[in-house]
């Protein structure tokens, strides 16, 4: 993949105690935007500014600013942190991820913070569906960047995952309840209780570290809508670095397989089935043995097969990381999404896989 132009990344432009809560060119967003692109406002075409409100995120709001007939030259994107969000998310790390990433040519620049967002670049392209995430040269595209993702290593960071630290904490900021009695009926009716789960936790935990799969810079939230297909150029982008840390290889390969199955339209007959999946992951550890200048023809079906049953062990856990997310986003976030139905839907497909997918057995 081609590297991203480095723009200066400018945090020292740090715009306190600013906070935006519409798309509208209200001054907050005009006291930004003057800050990262103030030749905007030198000429009469400061008067044909233009917003774009972006769907598809259900953390936060997204909002694109750019001059009138140059939404292809230069958009600034804003996003306004969900409610309850900083209680998931460490935003001064997530700055750090843009910083690094960007350094590396694997995200766009970050160009301001604000009290409850940030101000930062677009990737230009189109984002994947259920269907453009099975095309070959796309899912191609997809293991070449992740592998490149992987081999960043931000300094002054101990490679060690970040999993089980967030998702006990998800564990302990979900609720135990909801004050409306429907979607408490609900919740008592759909999730299990919390010690159920922690017992699922712990006993998983020492499945998957048994695994010893390698620990890397990872993503960690590769859904469809995350990832950008420029057509022109050849190339995706992973975009929305919020939850980049590192984590086990075999995570990112099993949650992506996950998101397969889409988020507003959660269907888990998308999962890829076996003879999809090593197909891909084939593809995948050729190309990181090229990575590592090793001749690719020394992949193994024992390696493939290995990296399915490592994948899809780790998919369980994505299951009950999402689905944890989703209730704690249950209980803080004001977006207008079914919250806890996707936690619901999240937490059974961890149940229904569970048996199957710990049974299986690395080759000997």
């Amino acid at each position: 993949m081609t590297a991203m132009a480095k723009t200066p990344i400018k945090l020292d432009i740090t715009i306190n105690p600013v906070k935006i809560q519409e798309n509208n060119c209200c001054e907050e967003v005009l006291s930004v935007l003057k800050s990262v692109r103030p030749i905007w406002f030198d000429n009469e075409e400061a008067k044909s500014l233009k917003s774009k409100v972006f769907t598809g995120g259900i953390s936060n709001q997204l909002y694109g600013y750019y001059q009138d007939g140059h939404f292809k030259d230069d958009v600034v994107l804003m996003r306004i942190y969900g409610s309850g969000t900083e209680l998931m998310i460490d935003r001064d790390l997530e700055k750090q991820n843009i910083q690094i990433l960007s350094a590396a040519g694997k995200s766009q620049p970050l160009y301001a913070a604000f009290n409850n967002g940030l101000a930062y670049g677009f990737a230009q392209g189109v984002t994947l569906d259920e269907n453009t995430v099975r095309d070959e040269r796309i899912r191609k595209l997809i293991a070449e960047e992740m592998i490149e993702v992987h081999a960043v290593r931000p300094e002054g960071r101990e490679v060690k995952t970040g999993l089980w630290e967030k998702i006990y904490k998800f564990l302990e900021l979900s609720p135990e309840g909801f004050n409306d009695p429907e979607r408490n009926k609900q919740y008592l009716a759909k999730i299990k209780p919390k010690d159920v789960l922690r017992k699922e936790l712990d006993e998983l935990r020492v499945h998957l570290e048994a695994l010893n799969s390698p620990v890397v810079f990872c993503h960690n939230d590769l859904l469809l809508k995350n990832i950008i297909y420029n057509e022109e150029k050849g190339c995706v982008y992973f975009i929305d670095h919020e939850y980049a840390m590192y984590n086990y290889e075999h995570f990112e390969l099993g949650n992506h397989f996950c998101e397969y199955a889409g988020v507003d339209d959660l269907d888990f007959a998308r999962y890829p089935d076996k003879e999809y999946q090593m197909e891909w992951l084939r593809y995948y550890l050729q190309q990181c043995a090229k990575h590592r200048k090793e001749n690719p023809d020394t992949v193994s079906e024992r390696d493939v097969e290995i990296c399915y049953v490592k994948a899809n062990k780790f998919a369980l856990v994505a299951h009950m990381f999402w689905g944890l997310w989703g209730l704690v986003q249950a209980k803080h976030s004001a977006i207008d999404f079914g919250f806890l139905e996707y936690a619901q839907q999240k937490l059974d497909e961890y149940f229904a896989r569970r048996d199957e997918f710990l049974a299986l057995k690395l080759p000997s």
